[in-house]
């Protein structure tokens, strides 16, 4: 898959910032797929947010999103690239942004669009490769 972005290497971490009720109760705690489902309205077209995981990346998640509840599920770069689902893969591209020279981009998922003009095929794929991603995720990193 090309992105247009230069491409993370796959032996990088990265993680992505996730919202407390989007991890269940149990030991270890487990990241819901939710976390990994594109925005409405195509808010996520470009690709799931993540950074390349380095030292104090969490506090830096939790100061850009300001939100001091927010946890840091972590993924690889190259289990990432080895999801798919009906005709859609995924990657990791590069794409610094203003305050995080190492933020990337999960890109590859179906766009998202006005709700009333999904179809039930973009539903279940975005479901699907967001149900991988949750399998292969490891949380929490600690601040």
């Amino acid at each position: 898959m090309s992105s247009g972005l230069p491409q993370i290497p796959c032996a990088e971490i990265v993680a992505r910032a996730v919202d407390p009720d989007q991890l269940t109760n149990s030991v270890p705690r487990v990241v819901r797929k939710a976390a990994f489902i594109p925005r409405k309205n195509g808010k996520d077209n470009a690709g799931l947010s993540v950074t390349i995981v380095r030292p104090g990346v969490l506090a830096l998640l939790r100061e850009r999103l300001a939100s001091s509840t927010k946890e840091a599920a972590t993924l690889h770069v190259g289990r990432v690239r080895e999801v798919s689902a009906d005709g859609y893969s995924l990657d990791v591209a590069f794409d610094p942004v203003e305050g995080d020279p190492q933020h990337a981009l999960i890109v590859g998922f179906p766009k998202r669009h006005a709700a009333a003009a999904e179809s039930s095929q973009e539903k279940a794929v975005w479901n699907r490769l967001a149900e991988l991603l949750a399998g292969q995720d490891r949380c929490c990193l600690k601040p």
